[in-house]
């Protein structure tokens, strides 16, 4: 039986990352300073069991929406201070500061969200799941604590739940005559006015273009690139000195990750020419093909930056995260401009083709 709600695992995830990254940047700024004395130190791995305890607790205890959405957010506070500590405990020396822990930790936040994300899209909630979490909306009926929003969501949940069933006539009715609404929570109002300045910026022509001139100048890099290595190779193979000793110089990396960093930048190198050839024809299909790049360098190629600079390969994955948020908004908006423009054609071709009918009277 799954949840309709993605904001508990979205604050999960959030709090988890925000947390470790506050806890490295901490230890940094403050050199590293042990809590304890005498022989002890409290690592914080066990403030980490301390929150997942405390959203245990939350869980088993409290009912609320908000409880639940706190739980989340402790849970992940606690989870992300856990996690921090892996280095310790796949070391035979407890090496808190073992390099390759960035990219573990990394690998496995990617894997958890993938996994989380096919779970949630891969089939529509059956009318059975949707009633049940019609059901646990209602708990703020009678709570309450009611928003419009979780009215709004409850009744298009009944709308896929069984008609025929009589619980969902009954509830429907309840949650139509909810006279007492509560307001929207802190975090849906920070949530609604962060989305709705994002919508209006990124609906906007200019941020479109600035968006395709971001990824015209990376295709313009990239077939540089391709261009420059070709020529070495090329040279390399006549037996161009130069050439060979540029080519050594360029894989002098750490072997199989150098060349999966440059297989990742070579296909998302394509991906993006081939968006910008799309560009023109389909703003929707160059989108998508800007889309898949983003995501080879996500996966295929941060783990290995994370692998060989450390957590210092964070601001990139920000960006990317941010480039794919404005990248999947402007396909939505795409294909709702393009339904939009069959509405208006279908209207007009059936105002026509009344218009024809009468003539023909």
């Amino acid at each position: 039986m799954r949840s309709a709600d993605a904001e508990l695992a979205d604050a999960f995830f959030v709090s988890a990352v925000a947390t470790l990254l506050l806890i490295r940047i901490g230890l940094e700024a403050t050199g590293y300073p042990r809590l304890g004395g005498g022989g002890l130190h409290i690592a914080h791995v066990l403030w980490g069991g301390l929150g997942m305890l405390v959203a245990l607790g939350l869980l088993l205890l409290f009912l609320s929406p908000f409880t639940r959405l706190l739980a989340a957010i402790v849970g992940g506070a606690g989870f992300g201070a856990f996690i921090d500590e892996l280095g310790k405990f796949v070391t035979a020396d407890n090496d808190y500061f073992f390099q390759p822990t960035a990219a573990l930790v990394y690998v496995f936040f990617a894997v958890m969200f993938l996994a989380v994300r096919q779970i949630r899209r891969f089939r529509r909630l059956s009318p059975r799941e949707s009633l049940v979490n019609a059901i646990e909306l209602a708990e703020s009926l009678v709570a309450g604590e009611l928003s419009e929003t979780d009215r709004t969501r409850a009744l298009e949940l009944l709308a896929d739940a069984d008609a025929s069933d009589p619980l969902v006539s009954a509830l429907r009715e309840r949650f139509r005559a909810a006279a007492r609404l509560s307001r929207p929570s802190v975090v849906q109002r920070i949530g609604a006015t962060a989305g709705d300045r994002y919508s209006r910026v990124a609906g906007s022509r200019w941020f479109r273009r600035t968006i395709a001139g971001l990824f015209i100048l990376q295709g313009a890099a990239f077939v540089v690139s391709l261009a420059y290595a070709l020529v070495v190779i090329g040279g390399t193979l006549i037996g161009v000195e130069e050439a060979r000793a540029e080519l050594e110089q360029a894989n002098g990396g750490n072997g199989v990750t150098s060349w999966i960093q440059i297989l990742s930048g070579f296909i998302a190198g394509v991906f993006i020419v081939r968006g910008l050839l799309a560009l023109r024809r389909s703003r929707l299909h160059a989108y998508r093909a800007f889309e898949l790049a983003v995501l080879v360098d996500l996966l295929l190629a941060q783990p290995f930056a994370f692998l060989t600079t450390g957590f210092g390969a964070a601001a990139d994955v920000f960006i990317d995260l941010a480039l794919l948020a404005a990248l999947r908004f402007m396909q939505t908006q795409e294909r709702w401009m393009g339904d939009a423009a069959e509405s208006r054609t279908g209207v007009i071709l059936a105002a026509q083709g009344a218009t024809n009918l009468g003539g023909d009277r």
